[in-house]
């Protein structure tokens, strides 16, 4: 398969396969083209279905493969040949299913798949009438900051025009300039906004500026994923103006063509504020989009050891292997080829730096008492001293366990250890999640809790 860059021209053909079938906000051909250098996107045409490719080449990452308009062709299994022929040695991954995909994944290739449909990465999508209206009992507070913002002050609203595209800039550095998210994300946002502005004709772009008194206090534009959906790519605000927000989306979606009866917000990216912001808008529903990762040997033989010693449920299972499993992080024994031993490292950010935390320690009940979890979990830690790591901690599940892995080095921490995942990758228990750590450099740990932010 030959990928080619994404161009203007490629629209028209873009908009063939997605008129009825467009379902997520990486559809839109606005966004695959305006992210396409910081997300790689590449596209070709594989028998019946349009192949977006897109990866960061960030190491270990895995080449991501969405299937346009779905999987559901009977030449997958020729198409997924000949994706495996351009990944090469490379893991991969088909990437923004829906269900129904999946199960057809799942029903042409038993066992050869492992899955997962990450919370953070759902699509938030309302019926177009709840942000033209804010009628019902439930919106009550999204009317009353519309009212409260009419009733302050002094504004009007202007379609989005080239012309106007200067001071949307300059309010997107000024909403940059006060946030505390992945500054390397935000920064990446602005140069699809540049993107965006620079072929806002061709992509078919809409868009809406809010000024109060002569000053620009919001601007927000999108484009359609299919015949009734509108994806808002873009909305950025002053927050000093109280109900700035909900008064932007509520005026923009007034002047949508009546076309779009749907509207989709896009993900929230595991960001607390801005997930509790969109749910406050009671979405319709939240557009899954599962990613489907080829099995090797290895991570059957993982699966299976670790439902056996854990009896945690192979969705669970599939989703942390799809998120945080990587070969040099899984430090395993083999015995006439089967995994009967492992420990997984999970690098994460924390206030010390970067500590590995170790999961999933396990042996085969024939295989104990001989050393081999002592093994992997000391394998572990020397590969995370290597690599410069400020700590390795990990929680043990009884007073048992934390004798056992003391005899290492690890000493208990008083107080919990908290991940930024909407996986439990702790005890099942928040309450019994005290972490024993062993330090690798001179840093001092946390006062109170130690928060972990797994790196996907």
């Amino acid at each position: 398969m030959i990928f080619n860059s994404f161009h203007i021209q490629d629209k028209a053909l873009f908009q063939q396969y997605l008129q009825d079938g467009g379902r997520v906000c990486e559809q839109a051909f606005a966004n695959l083209f305006a992210w396409q250098l910081d997300f790689g996107n590449r596209w070709t045409v594989c028998h019946d279905r349009l192949i977006v490719r897109s990866s960061t080449g960030a190491p270990g990452e895995s080449n991501k493969y969405m299937l346009l308009p779905d999987v559901r062709t009977l030449h997958l299994p020729d198409i997924i040949r000949q994706i495996q022929e351009d990944a090469g040695e490379y893991p991969f991954c088909l990437a923004r299913m829906s269900e129904e995909d999946k199960h057809y994944l799942e029903n042409l290739f038993p066992d050869r798949f492992m899955f997962d449909n990450h919370r953070d990465d759902m699509d938030y999508v309302y019926d177009a009438q709840v942000f033209k209206t804010f009628k019902g009992r439930k919106l009550a507070a999204k009317r009353n900051h519309v009212n409260k913002f009419k009733s302050l002050y002094q504004y009007h609203y202007e379609e989005l025009t080239p012309d106007l595209f200067e001071g949307c800039l300059r309010l997107e550095r000024q909403w940059r300039a006060e946030q505390h998210d992945d500054t390397g994300l935000l920064e990446a946002e602005e140069r699809a906004i540049r993107n965006f502005f620079a072929h806002y004709r061709d992509l078919d772009l809409i868009g809406g500026a809010l000024y109060v008194e002569g000053t620009l206090a919001a601007f927000t534009f999108g484009s359609p994923i299919n015949n009734n959906t509108f994806d808002i790519h873009i909305e950025k605000a002053d927050v000093r103006y109280e109900g700035v927000f909900p008064m932007m989306s509520h005026l923009f979606a007034q002047q949508l063509p009546t076309q779009y009866q749907y509207i989709n917000r896009e993900e929230d990216l595991g960001l607390p504020g801005l997930r509790q912001s969109k749910l406050s808008y009671h979405p319709l529903r939240l557009e899954p989009k599962f990613s489907a990762r080829l099995l090797n040997d290895d991570l059957r033989g993982i699966i299976r050891l670790w439902q056996d010693v854990f009896h945690d449920d192979e969705a669970f299972v599939h989703a942390f292997l799809s998120r945080y499993y990587h070969p040099e992080h899984a430090f395993l024994r083999r015995e006439a080829g089967r995994v009967v031993a492992q420990c997984m490292l999970v690098p994460c950010d924390s206030e010390m730096g970067r500590v590995g935390y170790l999961y999933a320690i396990a042996t085969a009940e024939e295989y104990r008492e001989k050393g081999l979890a002592a093994q992997v979990t000391e394998e572990a830690v020397a590969y995370a001293r290597g690599n410069g790591f400020a700590a390795v901690a990990l929680i043990p599940a009884n007073d048992g366990l934390r004798h056992y892995y003391a005899r290492f080095g690890f000493e208990p921490h008083p107080f919990s250890i908290r991940f930024t995942s909407d996986l439990d990758l702790g005890t099942g228990d928040a309450t019994k999640d005290y972490p024993m750590v062993m330090k690798l450099q001179n840093k001092t740990l946390p006062a109170r809790e130690i928060v972990c932010m797994p790196e996907e």
